[in-house]
């Protein structure tokens, strides 16, 4: 950060914004807050006493860049393209809440990133250090703002960095650094697919130890010290973790080593398995107990919103996969279940390229319902499927999906599932897919006459 007498600027006053405003304000560091909502009230939100002068709501000015030297940047804001520029010319500062907590804290950070799978890999490592008597805590994208962990004394601190994050952050470090898998996505946000690999791999760029998905062609050797490996396939050396199946169980598995199998956890899914062998090779990478770890995953509780098998009622299933918000998350959910799917899909594109989809659903989809702004353009795109149907929003399309699972349950005594997996973002309709699925969810509930 340079040296300045002049304040420094946060740029978007969302959940990180604002951890970033009582981070400053605490070590008595001089602000301005911007934010393009008119009608945002600071002082409910913020929690915190301060004065209206250092609020400045509506559209970022190019005449504010001359008010600082340093910009500190949420990353939900997709920056305007010349303003930006303006600062890099002026030769001022861009950084990050990261940044920040990169400054304070060099050792015992572990860093995730991916298109998906990231959050339950972050909360799979978190639960695995608290249970071997690590004080642990996973934040950053998945919700807990980074600034916000400085406030207590951890034994590692686990973030979650999503492409945005790691694009305007200029140095991350870290003592393990964890791709999941890259596959198309945001594209809306960093134009080519080249691009988001490029920034994906910025996690990088100075860690110590790295932990790659050995299966997934764009994710590339780098120059980390040292190197793990994990995959769907089975591992090959002491170096590697992956998935050994064997009369119809599944084992997770350490060079040669049977660490559990699918029997002993509650995950649902064939893509949880890769996600346990790529938390365990963390473990095993910071020279922890690699056996007490694995036996933690049987105590560890599904994420919300992730394959979330959150009720049964005889034979139905019901299941809350929000967080797919892009095409091959939703290819992964569907190849992780059996036959007898009743899938819902929709909200707003993220590509055109559905396709694809087409054979994935096959003989697995019965019924697909779809909804939301993408709900024509998906229909126009899949060819395998005869039992089509529209709706509205949220709300009829679990109706409609309820209806044709009680129909399909009657004629097997086979589970069947009714997955919302929607291959599209939420913002049609939702701030969330948080939102998004708990709307799913309140029906099902509703439907049922149950408790949440």
């Amino acid at each position: 950060m340079k040296k300045s007498s002049l304040p420094l600027a946060i740029v978007g006053l969302g959940k990180t914004g604002l951890s970033i405003a009582r981070y400053l304000n605490k070590n008595k560091i001089d602000f301005i807050a911007y934010d393009t909502r008119e009608d945002f009230e600071i002082t409910k939100d913020i929690n915190l006493e301060v004065s209206n002068e250092k609020i400045v709501l509506g559209n970022f000015k190019k005449r504010y860049v001359d008010l600082h030297d340093n910009f500190i940047m949420s990353p939900g804001v997709n920056f305007n393209v010349e303003i930006t520029n303006t600062i890099n010319k002026l030769g001022k500062n861009i950084l990050t809440d990261i940044d920040i907590f990169n400054q304070k804290k060099k050792n015992n950070v572990i860093c995730i990133t991916g298109t998906n799978g990231k959050t339950t890999v972050t909360l799979l490592i978190e639960h695995m250090l608290n249970s071997l008597g690590k004080k642990a805590k996973a934040g950053g994208n998945i919700g807990f703002p980074v600034l916000d962990m400085l406030e207590e004394n951890y034994d590692y601190h686990v973030l979650e960095l999503s492409s945005f994050q790691l694009e305007i952050t200029k140095e991350i470090k870290s003592s393990v650094s964890l791709i999941t898998n890259i596959t198309e996505d945001h594209l809306d946000r960093h134009k080519t697919f080249q691009n988001y690999i490029d920034v994906k791999h910025k996690i990088f760029k100075n860690c110590k130890i790295s932990i790659i998905n050995r299966l997934d062609k764009n994710v590339k050797k780098n120059n980390c010290k040292k190197e793990y490996t994990f995959g769907k396939d089975e591992p090959t050396n002491e170096n590697d973790f992956g998935i050994k199946k064997k009369n119809n169980i599944s084992y997770i598995m350490h060079n040669d080593n049977e660490l559990l199998n699918n029997k002993e956890f509650s995950l649902i899914g064939n893509h949880n398995y890769t996600n346990i062998s790529s938390a365990l090779a963390v473990i095993h990478a910071l020279g922890l107990n690699l056996r007490k770890a694995a036996k933690s995953v049987k105590t560890f509780k599904c994420v919300e919103h992730r394959m979330e098998n959150f009720y049964k009622d005889k034979n139905l299933i019901w299941i809350n996969d929000s967080k797919s918000t892009n095409i091959d998350s939703t290819i992964s959910a569907i190849n992780s279940l059996e036959d007898n799917i009743v899938l819902l899909m929709g909200g707003r594109s993220k590509s055109d390229n559905y396709k694809q989809l087409d054979e994935v659903l096959h003989g697995k989809v019965k019924n697909l319902v779809l909804f939301g702004e993408s709900r024509n353009l998906i229909k126009q795109n899949i060819f395998s499927i005869n039992s089509i149907s529209l709706a509205e929003n949220i709300e009829e399309a679990a109706k409609k999906a309820n209806i044709a699972a009680k129909l399909l349950s009657e004629k097997t005594s086979a589970n069947v599932y009714i997955l919302l997996s929607p291959a599209c973002s939420s913002y049609d309709a939702f701030q969330s897919f948080e939102e998004r699925g708990n709307k799913f969810k309140n029906y099902i509930f509703k439907k049922y006459k149950l408790n949440k």
